[in-house]
């Protein structure tokens, strides 16, 4: 069984420590978009720094999915602390490892496993420890926390590169990952949610099964996966931009900046209508904007699209987060939440491949609208679903 509640520490102070975790997670997640520009630096061709750089995705992919189950088994901290040890060293590596592929490549493959045992210890925690009714406004305002690295962390490190401060840049890692396991050991305490172990299931993969045999949870994670491949769209829609010799960050600036205000002043609106009812207009409305984007696109449209789509991503997360809590049974909580980031890792990987394997017998724009399409027609489905429940 599951218990949560207990004043070990405030909601507000729970807030803040759980948006500072992400904003640190995020912020070396998010600065190695920028690695190519590194390890061509080092040395590296262009096939080695994407493999470096996926590296970390599929590791966090292959562990997201199993440790929800280890999770109910060893608690919180233990999967903290192990994540932390993990990060710091792997971030350490990658510092060390100067032009040795292989010995890059196991660095960045262990970042993504510690970042999937502290990634699903702070997400589970983040599900449990708050109500139903708080649930819209508290993960608006944790996940801005997500949002804020892209308008902080990333165009510093954007600079260095550019300025040619590449040691610089490679420690930011090392800061962050530090900082996320001194946070998450030592000072978020994780008390008031109780993990009984008894109700682990002896095969990992059987909690999985348990959260896909519930119809409301398991479209709740089908909206999810929708929506994280819309955000992956985004993520990776410089190729199609570059088309048109377009730069890709007038979209995704007006987005993060638009994304981290929605979260901050408008939360609360996520906690007023169902959220069942706001999942599929909010996914339409941000594979429009991307569709709208690959039409021969300007810099003063891509800003405006960007601005529109920040306010789907806003609301989108968290509304998700929140939609598969509300529908995951306790005891399943750790399970359908290591399901969520599966899935976002899973959309992350699938896109860059899905993308430039159609764009190798068209182009990019049209790998990119192919990737859109399918989102469109997938909350058509959605749809469809929804109404068979109500």
């Amino acid at each position: 069984m599951i218990f949560s509640g207990g004043g070990t520490q405030g909601k507000n102070k729970k807030i803040v420590l759980l948006a500072a975790g992400f904003f640190l997670m995020f912020g070396y997640s998010n600065v190695s978009y920028l690695l190519p520009i590194y390890y061509a630096n080092v040395g590296f061709t262009p096939a080695q720094s994407g493999l470096l750089v996926s590296a970390f995705y599929f590791a966090t992919l292959i562990f997201r999915l199993l440790l929800g189950n280890v999770l109910v088994r060893s608690g919180f901290k233990r999967l903290f602390v192990i994540g932390g040890i993990s990060t710091v060293a792997a971030s350490v590596w990658i510092v060390l490892a100067g032009s040795s592929f292989c010995s890059a490549f196991a660095a960045r493959f262990l970042l993504g496993v510690g970042t999937a045992f502290s990634q699903i210890s702070l997400a589970t925690y983040q599900s449990l420890a708050f109500e139903e009714r708080e649930r819209g406004l508290a993960f608006s305002l944790i996940m801005a926390g997500g949002l804020a690295p892209m308008m902080t962390i990333v165009p510093v490190a954007d600079w260095l590169l550019a300025h040619g401060c590449f040691t610089l840049y490679i420690i930011i890692p090392v800061l962050l990952t530090s900082a996320m396991a001194f946070l998450t050991v030592f000072v978020l305490n994780t008390g008031d949610v109780v993990l009984d172990s008894s109700h682990a299931a002896a095969n990992p993969l059987c909690g999985i099964g348990d959260c896909l045999k519930i119809p409301e949870l398991s479209l709740a994670l089908f909206s999810m996966f929708l929506f994280s491949l819309t955000d992956a769209a985004s993520a990776f829609m410089a190729s199609m931009t570059s088309s048109y010799g377009l730069m890709a960050s007038y979209f995704l600036s007006s987005n993060a900046v638009v994304g981290v205000l929605v979260r901050l002043f408008l939360g609360k609106v996520l906690d007023r209508y169902p959220r069942r009812r706001l999942s599929v207009p909010i996914i339409a409305g941000m594979s429009l904007m991307l569709l709208f984007a690959s039409i021969s696109p300007s810099h003063g449209s891509l800003m405006l699209l960007g601005i529109v789509f920040g306010v789907g991503m806003g609301f989108g997360f968290p509304l998700h987060l929140a939609l598969v809590s509300d529908n995951a049974p306790l005891r399943l909580q750790p399970q359908a939440i290591a399901l969520t980031w599966f899935l976002v890792a899973f959309d992350f990987a699938l896109v860059p491949l899905t993308t430039s394997y159609i764009s190798g017998f068209t182009d990019p724009v049209i790998g990119f609208r192919a990737v859109v399409v399918f989102i469109l027609a997938g909350t058509a489905y959605e749809t469809y679903q929804w109404r068979k429940l109500a």
